[in-house]
């Protein structure tokens, strides 16, 4: 008989030496200083994971100061992972000034969202504050990646490999995280172990994503403007290349960004 419980066990074991692995690769290939956030993300959810195991072993997993650590350490996690997206997304688009001051104005106004959301739905209870939270962040994190995506794919923007296979696995995360959510609204206590295990799961499938696009050193990212003149533009593409540069300078002299001086 297939046991749910000891099979969620395996993949965290599995999951929690990925994540030490992908530690390891970030260090010694010199990735921390390409992804800062990312690291301090993958770090914070490892000490995490390691603080809640020793827990359950002292206090047991239904104890009062287990269920205290557990929920307070996940704000933490969370409130990293949002920086690591953040981080992604300026990464791919800090070259174009201001395509990145639209995209951080709707990213800080998202944050206000969910911070919101969470105080709505905690009703005084922290611990019900922090599922809001990761629930309302897991759905935007979801529809910010998938709407990038599709904006590179679009205007046929050149993005380093790692960094779009950080960004499928944070969406990949969220998307199953969104539904197992929803599923379990549904159907309560029922669905608990299966909810479980298919957390587990799916950021092992992330962890495992994240180890393969990090297996070798990435290079800094050059944030300056890569822009090339109007005329090499209107002569390579002028159906793609040139509305991005209208859309980059539109969207510069709206927010009143200044390209930066060489």
């Amino acid at each position: 008989m297939f046991d749910l419980k000891q099979t969620q066990q395996m993949c965290w074991e599995f999951s929690l030496l990925l994540r030490f692995l992908l530690l390891c690769l970030l260090l010694f290939r010199g990735n921390i200083r390409s992804f800062p956030f990312f690291s301090l993300y993958l770090s914070v959810n490892f000490l995490q994971a390691l603080l809640v195991a020793a827990t359950y072993k002292v206090w047991g997993e239904t104890s009062a100061i287990a269920f205290r650590i557990a929920w307070g350490s996940e704000m933490l996690v969370i409130c990293a992972r949002a920086l690591a997206v953040a981080e992604l997304c300026r990464l791919l688009l800090a070259r174009y000034r201001g395509i990145w001051s639209l995209a951080s104005r709707v990213l800080l106004s998202c944050a206000v969202l969910v911070l919101v959301y969470s105080a709505l739905v905690s009703k005084h209870k922290w611990s019900l504050a922090v599922v809001g939270a990761s629930s309302a962040l897991e759905l935007t994190i979801a529809a910010v990646i998938v709407t990038l995506l599709v904006f590179l794919r679009h205007y046929r923007v050149a993005a380093e490999p790692a960094l779009r296979a950080l960004a499928l696995g944070f969406c990949l995360y969220s998307c199953v995280a969104v539904l197992n959510n929803t599923i379990l609204e549904r159907l309560s206590e029922r669905y608990y172990p299966v909810w479980n295990l298919l957390g587990v799961v799916a950021y092992l499938a992330c962890l495992l994503l994240w180890t393969w696009a990090l297996r070798k050193p990435v290079p800094v990212p050059v944030l300056g403007p890569m822009l090339l003149p109007g005329s090499v533009y209107r002569q390579l593409s002028p159906e793609i290349n040139l509305r991005l540069r209208l859309l980059n300078e539109r969207l510069s002299q709206f927010w009143k960004v200044e390209a930066p001086r060489p």
